[in-house]
């Protein structure tokens, strides 16, 4: 299973409610990524590096990397 290097909880510029995520690039889990998630639910940002995607797909998040459930949990008893 992959596992990210960086979760962070934040919006996308329409003010619409997700995840930020960042992982050493893995081209099987870019494809599944695309794949399972519709492009109106995620989106690259090339100067950050990371994905925006939307809070609705967590659970495809969950399925993709190890760690999201660990640091989404500990994200949220720090803030």
């Amino acid at each position: 299973m992959k596992q990210l290097t960086e979760c962070i909880k934040g919006g996308y510029g329409d003010m619409r409610v997700g995840w930020l995520l960042k992982f050493n690039y893995d081209i099987d889990a870019v494809e599944y990524l695309k794949r399972m998630i519709p492009h109106t639910a995620r989106n690259w940002n090339d100067e950050t590096k990371t994905w925006w995607v939307s809070e609705s797909y967590s659970d495809v998040i969950k399925d993709i990397f190890g760690n999201f459930e660990a640091l989404a949990f500990l994200q949220g008893k720090l803030l």
